[in-house]
């Protein structure tokens, strides 16, 4: 890939923290790391609906799982699994605009209307404290 030359100015300190992390990261020059660092800088201020590619960071917990479903044999890959999750939630957002919402939207109608009793939530105790 050709590439442009830009020269820029920085300070010494925040160069000496670049020299430091690229050689942590097993970067092999100085430009690397400033070609990683605008790389980085760049995916996560594109407009991410108008590219290909779109970076998600999620939880500890939750890439314990991915990789747990990878290991498994559900997906190959972490993309993969984002693939399948984005249309479970499509299909579960469409079933709920077309079909459970009304539904729901008549049920709250309903007992506003009747006055019916608040429901008790799941786990609410009928203890009270002293």
């Amino acid at each position: 890939m050709r590439k442009e030359r830009v020269d820029v100015r920085i300070e010494p300190e925040l160069l000496d923290e670049l020299d430091i992390i690229a050689e942590r990261q097993g970067l092999r020059s100085r430009s690397a790391a400033i070609r990683e660092a605008v790389t980085e800088f760049v995916l996560d201020n594109t407009d991410g609906w108008n590219s290909e590619m779109l970076k998600v960071t999620i939880p500890n917990r939750l890439a314990e799982k991915v990789q747990r479903f990878i290991m498994n044999g559900d997906a190959r890959t972490p993309e993969e699994i984002m693939i399948l999750a984005l249309e479970f939630w499509t299909a579960d957002r469409e079933d709920y605009y077309l079909n459970r919402r009304k539904k729901l939207e008549s049920i709250v109608a309903e007992n506003v209307r009747t006055g019916a009793p608040k429901p008790r939530i799941v786990g609410e105790s009928n203890v009270r404290s002293r």
